[in-house]
């Protein structure tokens, strides 16, 4: 079942400064990708077209799955690339036909394998022994 507080709708309808924190995040990596170096009030301005845009148009992705489609987009395609709303909107949509499109087929599609090889990692991670260094005393 799919945890449905990651979907962009929830934090919207919940936590919508977390929303648009994260938003910021994702427009401010998408900037330093394609090696642009806006002013600070318009990285503001852009996340709130782009948190507004999620909200009405993509609010079933989590915002992991938007932020795996917008690298997709960037490295799958060829630029030049700009941060503005025709961009993310092509990405988005794009993305969401091809999902639909490997659910019709019975594919899987790159952001569930994505997520399952992190979990997986992460799993290999945590069951790794943790060895001390040094002399580190126990207070």
């Amino acid at each position: 079942m799919k945890d449905k507080s990651k979907q962009v709708w929830y934090l919207y309808a919940h936590d919508i400064k977390e929303l648009k924190r994260q938003c910021y995040d994702v427009i401010s990596t998408l900037y330093v990708q394609l090696g642009q170096a806006p002013e600070a009030e318009i990285i503001v301005q852009m996340t709130n077209l782009f948190c507004n845009d999620l909200a009405t148009n993509y609010g079933s992705m989590e915002l992991e799955e938007v932020r795996f489609a917008l690298n997709q987009h960037i490295r799958d395609n060829d630029g030049p690339h700009f941060v503005n709303v025709p961009m993310w909107n092509e990405a988005l949509r794009s993305y969401k036909m091809s999902k639909a499109l490997k659910r019709q087929t019975n594919q899987i599609d790159q952001y569930e394998l994505y997520k399952k090889r992190v979990e997986s990692f992460s799993k290999a991670i945590d069951k790794r022994e943790i060895k001390k260094i040094g002399n580190v005393k126990d207070k």
